[in-house]
């Protein structure tokens, strides 16, 4: 959003309502209709959804400044994803109707909303890219780095249990426990009940590169 010009900044944030949501509340779910647009200002939110087995799994984690909600608006479609609540999270909300609105009346601004799912869609393939790397520890530290770039705890932690960390890797729980203890011995993270953080990140990175 912030790379958009001010007067398209100016008059999308018009149309917003502030929403508040307390931890593991949802914003919707997979499956709602589309009625709008979401963008997180502060506390932060995780993306689920159904693998073809009928599980529902933490795909990613998000904080202040990510926006979501404008692919199935504007395709008209239900919901692909859900987004929930990790933590007391404010929003602002724009309803679908004053952004038809929007539009109608500057046709050029859908050029800034397609710019904003192309920025998600980046995320979406970065993602998707770090899951073919080979080797769980580097797959594993890939989404740390990830993760920890848009944690909304201002010390670092980023709020994550490990069945969300095995899911989003792909890999077991016992391989997940073994891969954070040999991180946690070798002093690059730190663990807390619910929680990581990042010590050495220069570390972490070269681990990757190697």
């Amino acid at each position: 959003m912030a790379t958009r010009n001010a007067g398209f900044q100016k008059a999308f944030l018009a149309c917003g309502v502030s929403k508040i949501y307390e931890p593991d509340a949802a914003l919707f779910h997979q499956g709602d209709p589309a009625d709008g647009i979401y963008g997180v200002l502060s506390g932060g939110v995780r993306i689920t959804a159904p693998a073809d087995d009928g599980q529902n799994f933490t795909l990613h984690q998000e904080g202040g400044g990510f926006w979501v909600g404008d692919l199935a608006l504007f395709a008209s479609t239900r919901r692909l994803i859900s987004v929930i609540a990790t933590q007391r999270t404010e929003t602002l909300f724009f309803p679908s109707s004053r952004l038809e609105r929007l539009v109608k009346d500057n046709p050029d601004y859908l050029r800034d909303f397609y710019a904003l799912s192309h920025e998600n869609m980046q995320k979406a393939l970065r993602i998707i890219a770090n899951l073919g790397v080979t080797g769980t520890l580097k797959r594993l530290v890939l989404r740390l780095l990830h993760l920890e770039e848009v944690a909304a705890d201002p010390d670092g932690w980023i709020q994550v249990s490990q069945e969300e960390l095995a899911a989003m890797i792909a890999v077991s729980m016992p391989t997940l426990h073994r891969s954070l203890q040999r991180l946690v011995k070798q002093g690059l993270i730190e663990g807390g009940y619910g929680r990581l953080r990042l010590k050495d990140r220069g570390a972490l990175i070269s681990l990757c590169q190697s």
